[in-house]
């Protein structure tokens, strides 16, 4: 029997090696007068330059930038690499590590490996800063084809601000932002954690210059104010959001990008719901608080000398997790307010919060009033001195933001900006491995 080859995609007929043969050689004489069409490669590149300046390509190019966010801030990549929520919670007191990972056993720990053998947070690195140029150059396009006023350059503007604000709050100050300019790459110089808050600041008001209504760029500028302690200018700028709103970033079990990061490393154990983390961290389990709602699965961690404690914020993988909210807003101005000296007010604005706990978790998290029936909380009372209430508004911040990707940034600024050691905000003493904690 001959062998033969064949292309059965194309549909076409096997030819005999014989023939293979003979038809190469009926066209040497054609190719010989032309021997540079034999080096000739056709460019299969979808997203050529050119390609991105057609109207039709748009939507695609704002779908991936929107899918990078997604992916950088609470999903993960294919080798499930964390995203911002997910490294948020392991280096703070929101999650302890239940699995064998050493880097993710370390990062809990907060003693990294060194920078040449990696670490669980490198990747996160990584995904923001695609998904900052992402967002930015879709921006660029849709500007450059639909002009300045199209509104998904709020959207992407915004993406790209929060992008920078992930990165301030999360990593250390000198964060390089580099960029590709007409196919040249340009190394990025470093920039402070000031600098990055006031570089999403810019982006942000590009973002309101465009939709003056936008709720997600208002509390994304807030934000970066409030990272700057400047309380009062983050108070004024979402004065103006309704406590009902929320931006998701959505997740879908359609493939394992869109899925939701939380979910997804809790159900194969490899994270556990924390609860007084080294001391330092607040009691989400113990204070049988209706915000961290959560159960044991008694099946127990990917290793299982440790429990598993599972979140049911996110109970499945499509479950989407809040960006931007009104409760943040609502935040923002309750700590404006303390430091004004307005005790009456900040007292009154977090008492409302709690007063409406039912309503406003079921706005935000799936199948929450199935898994939290009859969600209530107290009023609050004065502590009577500032460092209590300090120690009080960042406690319902704690609860109220937990595994969103906030606390880190919290914890940093009860450094920065209110004087305390780092002992005092961050796990400390023995990790449950029997190691000490580190200072990372």
């Amino acid at each position: 029997m001959s062998s033969q080859l064949s292309n059965p995609g194309e549909g076409r007929t096997a030819i005999p090696r014989w023939g293979m043969v003979g038809a190469v050689l009926l066209l040497l004489p054609l190719t010989a007068c032309d021997p540079d069409r034999l080096l000739e490669v056709r460019d299969p590149e979808f997203a050529t330059p050119e390609s991105l300046e057609d109207p039709d390509a748009l939507p695609v190019l704002v779908a991936g930038a929107v899918s990078d966010f997604q992916v950088a801030y609470s999903g993960m990549d294919a080798l499930h690499n964390p995203g911002v929520v997910t490294a948020v919670g392991a280096l703070t007191d929101e999650f302890f590590a239940s699995g064998t990972f050493t880097t993710r056993i370390r990062t809990d720990r907060r003693s990294q490996f060194h920078p040449s053998d990696g670490n669980y947070t490198d990747i996160t690195f990584t995904l923001l800063q695609r998904a900052r140029r992402a967002a930015k150059d879709a921006a660029r396009s849709v500007e450059a084809v639909e002009g300045s006023n199209d509104p998904r350059i709020a959207l992407l503007r915004s993406l790209e601000a929060y992008s920078y604000v992930a990165l301030a709050e999360n990593f250390c100050s000198a964060v390089p932002i580099s960029n590709l300019e007409n196919g040249e790459w340009i190394d990025g110089q470093p920039f402070s954690t000031a600098e990055l808050l006031e570089e999403a600041i810019v982006r942000f008001e590009q973002a309101l210059s465009v939709d003056g209504g936008s709720h997600l760029a208002a509390l994304g500028k807030g934000r970066a104010l409030l990272n700057l302690g400047r309380l009062q200018e983050a108070a004024s700028a979402v004065s103006g959001v309704p406590t009902s709103f929320v931006h998701f970033v959505e997740h879908s079990d359609n493939t394992s990008r869109q899925e939701n990061q939380v979910f997804n490393l809790q159900s194969n154990g490899r994270w556990s719901m924390g609860d007084r983390q080294g001391g330092a961290g607040l009691p989400y389990r113990s204070a049988d608080d209706p915000r961290t709602p959560w159960f044991q699965d008694p099946a127990g961690g990917f290793d299982d000398r440790w429990e598993l404690f599972v979140t049911q914020r996110y109970p499945t993988r499509s479950s989407g997790t809040p960006l931007a909210d009104g409760i943040q807003a609502r935040l923002i101005e309750a700590e404006a307010a303390l430091q004004a000296g307005d005790v009456d007010g900040w007292l009154s604005i977090l008492n409302q919060l709690r007063a409406d706990v039912a309503e406003l978790m079921g706005a935000r998290f799936q199948n929450y009033t199935q898994n939290v029936p009859g969600a209530q909380l107290p009023p609050l009372e004065d502590p009577g001195s500032q460092d209590g209430r300090v120690d009080l508004m960042f406690s319902e911040r704690g609860f109220w933001l937990y595994l969103t990707g906030h606390r880190l940034g919290d914890l940093r600024r009860l450094i920065r900006h209110y004087g305390r050691s780092e002992s005092e905000v961050f796990p400390t003493g023995t990790h449950h491995t029997g190691d000490p904690y580190g200072q990372d």
